[in-house]
């Protein structure tokens, strides 16, 4: 018995530790994690749905915007960008009904339309892709002056 003693106090610091770990376990971990009566959530909280359901929208899509902007809607719905949130390029709808005095985000560098425009091999062939505005302006045979933007010569809400 001499000889495991050192194996019974290894165990019992073993068991203990295990405890403390149950012990804080059961005060970090909300009720609504992982198992809620009889359903499984695995690595969720289930109170976390309604807490998000009752924070404020930020992004709200089209059809909140043509309330107040109709007389775009038709240009959009024509146009090529009739599948993109007004969103995407303007920022979130809350920022701007909070402050209706303030103008929407309106960012025409370059920059935001290469997000979708920029080329890649991975885009479909038929979709309208750009190595770049200086190399865009130069195919167009046009002059690139420092500054110009793709909204110079594009209207986003009419693309061609």
């Amino acid at each position: 018995m001499k000889h495991y003693s050192h194996i019974i106090r290894f165990a019992l610091i073993l068991v203990l530790v295990a405890i403390g770990f149950l012990m804080v376990r059961s005060f970090l971990v909300p009720d609504s994690f992982g198992i809620y009566g009889t359903y499984k959530y695995g690595f969720h909280r289930g109170d976390s749905d309604k807490e998000q359901a009752a924070r404020p929208a930020l992004y709200r899509g089209v059809d909140k915007c043509v309330q107040c902007h109709g007389e775009q809607k038709n240009n959009i719905i024509a146009g090529g960008h009739k599948e993109v949130n007004c969103e995407a390029c303007h920022g979130v709808w809350q920022a701007h009904n909070s402050q209706t005095k303030s103008v929407v985000i309106k960012d025409i560098s370059s920059d935001v339309c290469l997000l979708c425009h920029q080329k890649l091999d991975a885009r479909p062939k038929g979709f309208p892709q750009v190595e770049g505005l200086k190399k865009h302006m130069l195919e167009q045979e046009q002059d690139f002056e420092d500054g110009m933007a793709c909204g110079d010569c594009h209207d986003p809400h009419e693309p061609m």
